[in-house]
């Protein structure tokens, strides 16, 4: 397989940014719905859940399903999918009340299907770009993040003025678009069969066996867990907070999630100009930066609000960058697909405890909701003070063994 051409390269990350800017009206489009038909923040965070339950399941047998399928046939699925599901959300919804069961079973099957799509892209982006991998990581966060500035801040006004539902068609139209777009990328071929390659379940867990492997792995885990503890809730507790707790109207809402979005955007842009850090130190510093950002949410002001959400991305983006690098980095091309399984699967297992958690405290008090947020940070960063040794390879252990012995 030859690498990318540089149209292709252009092509593949205008294909994420339309899909990125449908993305941004879904995601204010989802929780304005939920309140417009209920008013409850309980149910809110059902959606959310049932939006991030698919890391978990599915996603623990679509990351296996990676290293066996083909790439190209897995984006089908997965972009096809979605496109047909949040059209069908868009049809049932409309202007009239809508079961929320809807709701919950559109938010999953969205979620799963995206899970297709984004683990076989995971997994073929190093092939299709061999040593330009990172840039274009960088490349993909920068036309993502910027998309999804202008998606929340368009979804906010016009909902005022067509509904949230119409935005559920515009994710749709997104959705086609970067399907249609894939049928010209390079993408490497299905995975040969081994004669001797273990059952599917045994392959699963060779993720989590290669995490062992390397020193530090119990704190890149805790990390990656407290990340997904704070960052799972985030979205529905500003959305909440500015349009309850301090009255905020649609168009208010909306900017929020632009300062989100605009957030991602420069975590994406920073990631790229410190592109020569090492990755474990650029998880370390954005751990930090997200807790001095969370600090602004104990101000009862819908603009501090939008600026923590800012601060708190910048930091988010910047880390997951340097997560999904090292993993690049430490773990050979083979394993891709199940390891990221593993990852994914730890970010996801702490969200709805996270949500549950945060809906709790937010119904007690929104400080000690926004608390939690800055305590997964502040944990994070501590976690990572020896950066260096996290995910580090075991290669020197048996070296100095071996040494010693001979002395």
């Amino acid at each position: 397989m030859s690498p990318a051409k540089p149209w292709q390269r252009r092509l593949h990350l205008t294909g994420m940014w339309v899909n990125s800017l449908g993305g941004g009206a879904y995601n204010i489009a989802l929780p304005l719905i939920v309140l417009q038909t209920s008013g409850s923040l309980a149910q809110m965070s059902i959606v959310a859940v049932a939006s991030q339950l698919p890391k978990a399941f599915p996603g623990v047998l679509i990351g296996g399903l990676a290293d066996r399928m083909s790439p190209r046939t897995m984006t089908h699925i997965g972009y096809w999918g979605q496109a047909l599901v949040v059209a069908a959300m868009a049809l049932l919804i409309g202007p009239w009340h809508t079961p929320f069961w809807v709701l919950v079973l559109g938010a999953f099957l969205r979620g799963s299907l995206d899970m297709f799509a984004r683990t076989a892209t995971f997994v073929a982006i190093p092939k299709m770009y061999g040593d330009g991998t990172a840039k274009f990581n960088a490349s993909v966060s920068t036309a993502w993040t910027s998309a999804s500035i202008v998606g929340p801040a368009i979804g906010g006004a016009l909902s005022a003025v067509w509904g949230p539902w119409w935005l559920l068609a515009v994710d749709a139209v997104s959705f086609t678009v970067i399907a249609l777009i894939m049928n010209f990328l390079p993408w490497p071929d299905r995975p040969g069969s081994v004669p001797d390659r273990p059952g599917f379940i045994q392959e699963l867990s060779a993720g989590y066996r290669r995490l062992s492997q390397l020193h530090g792995w119990w704190r890149f885990a805790g990390t990656v867990i407290l990340i997904g503890f704070l960052s799972a809730p985030l979205s529905t507790l500003a959305i909440f907070q500015t349009s309850v707790g301090l009255g905020g109207s649609t168009t208010e809402v909306g900017i929020v999630g632009a300062a989100a979005a605009a957030g991602l955007f420069c975590g994406s842009i920073l990631s790229g100009l410190f592109s020569g850090w090492r990755p474990n130190i650029l998880m370390q510093r954005s751990s930090w930066l997200m807790a001095g950002g969370s600090l602004l949410f104990f101000v009862p002001s819908w603009i501090a609000v939008a600026s923590a959400l800012f601060i708190v991305c910048t930091g988010g983006i910047a880390w997951t960058v340097g997560r999904t690098s090292l993993i690049h980095q430490q773990i050979p091309s083979t394993d891709l697909g199940k390891t990221m399984t593993a990852v994914q699967f730890l970010e996801t297992v702490s969200s709805p405890l996270s949500l549950t958690v945060a809906t709790y405290l937010m119904g007690v008090s929104s400080s000690l909701a926004f608390a939690s947020i800055l305590f997964a940070a502040l944990l994070s960063g501590l976690l990572a003070l020896k950066s260096d040794s996290i995910l580090s390879p075991q290669e020197r252990e048996p070296e100095l063994r071996q040494r010693e012995t001979v002395h």
